[in-house]
């Protein structure tokens, strides 16, 4: 596994596993678009994209950061899946669709990872929450699911260096942003 990913790294997935469809998608998405590219000429862009958050999520989709703001706002226990120590990258949603529209307008018809740079574990997201929401949720543990990442990251040296772009809000302030939304959604 290359950690952090960059562009070139292809990936080491389980073509039949219970992520796979996800995993192959996204894959199959960017070969696609290629040869499409490479056969008539289609003027194309590939943003690679990691863990966007942000106010308007459904909370119920199952992805981290609703579930546990959710669990938070309610006062049920934060899951956690494995021990806490798998890590991800968290991308504020004004700052992805601005590097998407970068991109867009950008002459670059490589892969470009749009993404926060910054790795936190998942153990340390669900305690921010905790902080952050001013819960006294507990912490729980589940087995890990089969496949999933251990290590999410991207190397966005690409996208600062070809698009002049890098996030600016931090994970506090979206995560601040996000929480307020989701109290005024549920009064």
């Amino acid at each position: 596994m290359v950690h952090p990913q960059t562009e070139d790294y292809w990936g080491n997935v389980n073509p039949v596993g219970p992520r796979s469809v996800y995993d192959e998608a996204k894959r199959f998405a960017e070969a696609l678009t290629v040869a499409y590219h490479n056969t008539y000429g289609l003027d194309i862009r590939i943003a690679r994209i990691f863990n966007t958050y942000g106010p308007r999520m459904r909370l119920n989709d199952g992805r981290v950061v609703p579930t546990l703001i959710s669990q938070a706002l309610s006062g049920e226990p934060l899951t956690v899946f494995g021990d806490g120590s798998h890590t991800r990258s968290f991308c504020y949603v004004s700052d992805e669709v601005d590097g998407i529209v970068r991109l867009y307008r950008s002459r670059c018809t490589e892969p470009v990872n749009i993404g926060g740079p910054s790795e936190i574990t998942v153990l340390e997201f669900a305690e921010t929450i905790r902080r952050l929401t001013n819960t006294g949720s507990e912490i729980v543990f589940r087995p890990l699911p089969i496949d999933d990442p251990l290590m999410r990251q991207p190397d966005i040296s690409k996208a600062r260096r070809l698009l002049d772009w890098e996030p600016k809000v931090s994970l506090e302030q979206g995560l601040a942003k996000t929480i307020e939304y989701y109290r005024t959604k549920a009064q």
